[in-house]
């Protein structure tokens, strides 16, 4: 019998205390009410809030600004504005041919064959390249839509390559650091 009565005892109990915290938020409402107090700003939780977005922020900023640093982007100041460029050498790798610009207006043409005449006469025409704008350090390689990809590395590992004949001349180990490639004029995107 003392089982039936304990829950019946502790709904009760329940209950009122239900009832007690009831009252007293009435009775908090009224003494803010009569006080003219209407509401209150939480601002310890909007500061956290903010701290938190702060610390995002942060994170987004300095890793967008590490992307931008990869870019490198070399932006023409005034002074190159007036001055008439020099032209960039090019590579222009085709399915049977490699046409190399040194930048004279007047490209090459080397047949692309199984032994690799054409790449071993690379490093001679860029480091005459190199001979004729000293100071050039960007270099165009433009890449035709049906050339294998083992061929275009192919031919930036000899661009790469520093030659014998090039570091006597005094000229780093690559001559050509800063590369741009590209489709080839008249190729599918």
């Amino acid at each position: 019998m003392s089982a039936v009565l304990l829950p019946s005892l502790i709904d009760d109990e329940d209950a009122e205390a239900a009832q007690r915290r009831t009252a007293r938020r009435e009775r908090r409402i009224k003494r803010q009410l009569r006080l003219g107090r209407e509401g209150e700003l939480n601002i310890v939780s909007m500061i956290d809030v903010f701290a938190v977005l702060v610390f995002f922020l942060l994170v987004t900023a300095s890793i967008t600004a590490a992307r931008l640093n990869v870019l490198a982007l070399d932006l023409p100041g005034k002074a190159a504005v007036a001055s008439k460029p020099m032209p960039r050498p090019s590579i222009t790798v085709l399915d049977a041919a490699l046409l190399v610009d040194i930048g004279d207006g007047q490209p090459q043409r080397y047949a692309r064959s199984a032994d690799g005449k054409a790449l071993a006469m690379l490093p001679e025409r860029l480091l005459a390249a190199k001979r004729r704008a000293p100071k050039q350090e960007a270099i165009d390689l433009l890449v035709g839509p049906e050339v294998a990809y083992a061929d275009v590395v192919a031919v930036i590992d000899a661009m790469r390559a520093a030659t014998p004949a090039a570091v006597r001349a005094g000229y780093p180990g690559e001559l050509f650091p800063r590369m741009a490639i590209g489709d080839a004029a008249g190729s599918a995107p």
